[in-house]
């Protein structure tokens, strides 16, 4: 239905208002929202075995 890359985006927006530069997450590489992530702009800058680590630049 797209509520969480809704929320995303709205979070992201506030962060962006209030000065944020950058956001960072880490999701395990088997769930689907790592695509959602990437939908939304974060890119993986590093991972591990079970991990990507994302930022999105705001």
């Amino acid at each position: 239905m797209g509520i969480g890359t809704a929320l995303m985006k709205e979070m992201l927006r506030i962060l962006k208002n209030k000065g944020y530069k950058q956001a960072s997450l880490a999701v395990q590489k088997a769930n689907y929202a790592a695509r959602m992530y990437k939908k939304v702009g974060f890119e993986i800058v590093d991972e591990n075995e079970e991990e990507y680590i994302m930022l999105c630049r705001l």
